[in-house]
Parts: structure tokens; sequence; C-alpha cells
């Protein structure tokens, strides 16, 4: 039985035309949420007064492409991610009462969005912060830390998040992980017809790419006819050798079917990762995992059991490790197998029902009238009984 639908909104920090895992992540919820019958917006403000890094040009741009998208191109403003068609998508001026309509919850989904949305009054909804990563890329830790403590309702995505909170002293946290879409990345090619390797290139600091790059020179020398593919947004740089087969902006079943399907392993020398999403949709499509043993793969990834993992920045051990997941078929296979059914664990269905839950259980918590007594978002009263 459904719950009473619920006026949800999700704040991102702006508009990005191109795929991002955690953006991702937000439509999925967001997917899961309108699919259960509550109203849920998308909210993409110009600028975020919380940044360390003015977005007034990427919001100008995005807000350009919005333009050609909807009135030229004629294409959705999201083409790379499926999106309910219940689910409005709005470009609004800033995270501010203004720009925001009345709401019974309402998300931060990054650190320069948090403080913005903890300011925001009552009558926007209860607060919830989606907390991905330990965002230092993109500000200064003092203040990235600071959004911990906000008055929020937190939600993190791994482990590790979780105890890192902890040591932070932040307050009202759980854990929910994230997820995969099972229907899409799937096997679809037995590990006999398979001919290579596949990697995510990526220049972000953490996600370890020059220690990547050296680790595949080194397994090129060792096994020249063995296929590297890589696969990223921005164009190819100068620095992959011409034996790398690059991918660039791949659609998803580009990436599921010539890439992750056609690969024996997936490699990843990252650093640090929230909960990272291309080493979990390569094991869904049977790839071996050959990673780091950090934080943000630990939630699904285990050395010697679902994956191969070393620690990070030990070029030496993950090459080792990328030989014998390459030149070993039993201990590949064997890998490779519980990888894919330890990564089943994680549906949309587990993952969106926890989140759901946990938004009902804190407006009960804080007392909020329930949605079926007033008018929220534009659902009437008998409507929303009708839906208990």
């Amino acid at each position: 039985m459904k719950p009473c639908a619920l006026t949800v909104n999700f704040v991102l920090p702006s508009y990005v035309p191109t795929p991002i895992g955690g953006y991702r992540i937000v439509y999925q919820y967001a997917n899961y949420l309108a699919a259960r019958g509550h109203d849920v917006s998308i909210l993409f403000p110009r600028f975020c007064t919380d940044t360390a890094v003015p977005r007034f040009v990427v919001s100008f741009i995005g807000k350009a492409l919005w333009a050609v998208r909807l009135r030229i191109a004629h294409r959705p403003m999201v083409d790379w991610q499926p999106i309910h068609p219940a689910v409005k998508l709005r470009l609004v001026r800033d995270i501010s009462d203004r720009s925001l309509a009345h709401a019974d919850a309402v998300f931060a989904t990054a650190w320069d969005t948090a403080g913005p949305v903890a300011r925001l009054s009552a009558s926007r909804g209860r607060k919830f912060y989606l907390i991905q990563h330990h965002e230092t890329w993109s500000g200064p830790e003092a203040e990235v830390n600071a959004t911990w403590l906000l008055p929020m309702q937190k939600i993190v995505i791994s482990r590790w998040l979780m105890a890192f909170g902890e040591r932070l002293g932040a307050s009202d946290m759980i854990h929910i992980p994230n997820a995969i879409e099972h229907e899409r990345f799937r096997v679809t090619t037995q590990p006999e017809n398979r001919d290579g390797i596949c990697a995510l290139y990526n220049h972000a600091p953490y996600k370890g790419t020059p220690v990547l790059l050296d680790v595949l020179a080194g397994f090129h020398a060792i096994s020249p006819a063995t296929r590297v593919r890589m696969f990223g947004q921005g164009p190819r740089g100068a620095e992959l050798p011409d034996w790398i087969e690059y991918h660039r902006n791949p659609g998803q079943d580009v990436l599921v079917e010539q890439i992750y399907n056609r690969s024996l392993v997936y490699v990843s020398a990252s650093i640090a990762e929230g909960w990272a999403l291309p080493p979990a949709e390569a094991m869904a499509c049977g790839c071996l995992f050959v990673g780091t043993d950090i934080g943000g793969f630990r939630d699904y990834a285990e050395n010697g059991a679902t994956a191969l993992l070393s620690p990070s920045g030990d070029h030496d051990a993950l090459l080792r490790n990328l030989c014998a997941g390459v030149a070993d078929d039993n201990l590949r296979r064997r890998l490779a197998r519980a990888g894919t059914a330890n990564i089943a664990r994680f549906t949309w269905d587990s993952s969106g029902r926890m989140l759901e839950d946990h938004i009902i259980g804190a407006l009960a918590a804080a007392g909020a009238p329930s949605p079926a007594e007033r008018r929220v978002g534009g659902f009437g009263r008998l409507d929303l009984l009708a839906r208990r």
C-alpha cells in the first residue's frame, strides 16, 4: 500500500548536461519517489551562495544549453539518464524561499547546496542532506566539514562516510547505500567471448588517473595483445597512447555492450570515492573488479572474495592484481561471479524504499501534519486519502 503523496524537492548544485555519478543517484531517487506517487521536483539553481568558486559562468552556459535543448533540438533536458515523466526539472535563480515552493521535504545534494537549504524557512520542507562524498575536491575542507554539522537529516551513501561523520560529531545520520539499475547493467556476453580490460578516464585528483595510466602501461608491456578500453566525458588526452581504445561520453547502451560486456576486468586506481558507480556497474555486467582498497569500494568489494584490492598508491600491487586477474581464468571467473552476485543486492527498490521510509519517519517524528491534512504541491485531500 502506497503512503500519502509527499512533495519533495531535490536541489542540485547547477545544471550539467553530461553524465555525473552523483546526479545519477539523485535522478534515480526522484524516479523512485515519482513512481510511488509523490510530487517530485529537481531544481537547478543558477548559482549557490555558499560556493567557493562562483558558478555564474557554468550557470549561464547551462541556461543556454537548456534553451537550445528544449526550443531548438527538442531533446530532453537530461538525455543520458531516463527521467520519470512525473518528475519536474526546473531552473531556478537561487536556493531561497522566493525560488522554492512549499514542500514536505527538501534535499541538499552537495556541500555548497547544504548551507542555503539549511537557511530555508520551515514551509519549504523538512531539510535533508544527501552526502555522497567528502567533497574537499570542490571546496575548502573546513567549510565542507561544517556542512556535516548543520541541523538537517543526513543520508550518507557508504559506511566509511558514516564513520567519518561520526568522527566529526555529526548527528541525525543514516546510511543508505547506492544502487544499480540491474535491468540495464547486466551480463549479456559470457567470459569466453570477452577480450580486454576497461577503466574510467577522469582527471579529478581523487580518481588516481596518473597511477592508473602507469599501471596500464606496465600491463601493456607484459600483455600487449590484451585490448585496453577507457571511457570518459572529455576529449582524448595526449597522454593516452594509441593502444588504448577511447570512448568519449558513451551512451549507456555503448557502455554496457561495447565496454563492460566486452571486458574481462574493470580496473581503478582511485584514492578516494564516496560509493563509486562504474566499478559496481562493471561488476553487475560480469567484470572482475581490480582496484584500490578504499572506503568507497568496500561496501561492495572485498579482496579475495568479490574483487582484487590493493593499497591506494601501491602501483606494483595494483599491477600484480591486474595481471593475475587477466591471466588466471579460474581466479577471475570465481571472483567475477561472486562480485556479480554480491552487487545484485544493491537495488533501487531497496534503497528507494529506505529513503522513502526515512522521509516519512522524519516528518512524523517532527510532528509535521500529514500531506492529507493540507494542500501542498497541488494534491487535493481526497486524492491523497485515496493513495493510502
